[in-house]
């Protein structure tokens, strides 16, 4: 697809773009723009955001944090950004991110302007299950996953362990169980799996955190760029997978992990059902948004949400989230042990 085609489909939602435009122009000086369009991010006012258009014919973008909470989202992708080096970025099958300068308004907030990254959002419900494009999901996926620890250790970027994962959760959970509006046969599902130590057997990897169908950009059946990076840390794999599962279509989900298993090491029996959790979770998140924002239409979409999953659990629609016990083949196991077990039994008559 051209570059120009993708101006067509903007939405206006910055406030001052002809401003951005100035403040880009000094934060880039050997750069001209001769266009300016107002740029839907998805950032429900969280951030201004412009579209810029360079003489050369090239496409960049500027955003600028509206509150505290952008401001340290900003900071944290911008570190994260820096922690990858080139190297690093040659080793991903996608364009990620890149800034290209900075400049402080005259409140003092930062705007930066990035390359603009081409492509189009993921509808991952109409991915078909083993084609080009869901392999190049699961490589892209696996190849962040593949990036060395040393890169978010170095940039002290979050790292966390299986224990404090669960720990979260739970907290999450009490949050949810606290609004009264969860349905107890989720609320106890959800205690259930994260009670299932085997669950949580899993070796914490690099993930990107934050992957969804605005994330994950796609061209010509491919992962063509990867935006919002900052989330970026060290923690379970199986988040960057919550989008895809929470989609329910068990063939495409299927076709995505087995083709991530071949590009990625040491991956875990439970991977699914964990992503499977975690996609549950964000229709309570969604919940705790809407009351957060004294949103009734969030929130009673939420419920809405919630009690069809409910229902779907009640009557076996959905799997359960227990980890299956691994069987042990007697006829594998070494002769002594089984001499012994028999010779204890034995010993009781």
């Amino acid at each position: 697809m051209a570059k120009a085609g993708f101006l067509s489909n903007l939405n206006s939602m910055a406030k001052s773009p002809l401003i951005l435009a100035a403040l880009a122009k000094a934060a880039v000086p050997h750069l001209n723009f001769h266009e300016v369009k107002s740029l839907s991010a998805n950032s429900n006012g969280a951030f201004d955001t412009a579209l810029l258009t360079a003489t050369s014919g090239d496409h960049y973008v500027i955003r600028l944090a509206n509150t505290q909470t952008a401001g340290a989202e900003q900071d944290a992708e911008l570190r994260a950004l820096k922690a990858l080096s080139k190297a690093d970025r040659m080793r991903l099958p996608f364009k990620i991110t890149n800034l290209v300068g900075e400049v402080k308004d005259e409140k003092g907030a930062r705007a930066l302007v990035y390359e603009f990254v081409y492509g189009n959002p993921t509808d991952i419900g109409s991915v078909p299950a083993d084609s080009a494009l869901s392999h190049s999901i699961a490589k892209a996926i696996a190849a962040v996953h593949n990036l060395d620890p040393a890169i978010i250790e170095n940039a002290h970027l979050p790292s966390f362990e299986s224990a404090e994962i669960v720990r979260g959760r739970v907290a999450e959970l009490d949050r949810f169980a606290s609004t009264g509006k969860v349905p107890s046969i989720l609320l106890s599902r959800w205690e259930q799996a994260l009670e299932d130590t085997s669950l949580f057997r899993f070796k914490p990897t690099v993930i990107h955190g934050g992957l969804n169908a605005d994330t994950l950009l796609t061209l010509d059946n491919d992962v063509a760029g990867v935006l919002a990076w900052s989330t970026l840390r060290i923690s379970d794999p199986a988040e960057d997978f919550a989008w895809i599962l929470g989609a329910g279509i068990h063939e495409l989900s299927e076709s995505i992990i087995d083709v991530y298993r071949q590009s990625h090491y040491n991956v875990d029996d439970a991977l699914r059902l964990r992503a499977t959790l975690y996609s549950e979770f964000e229709i309570a998140r969604w919940l705790m948004h809407g009351i957060a924002k004294k949103d009734a239409e969030i929130t009673d979409d939420a419920v809405s949400m919630l009690e069809v999953l409910a229902e779907d659990v009640a009557t076996g629609a959905v799997g359960r989230l227990i980890a299956a016990p691994k069987v042990i083949d007697t006829a594998t196991r070494p002769i002594e042990v089984v001499d012994l077990a028999v010779k204890q039994d034995n010993e009781l008559f």
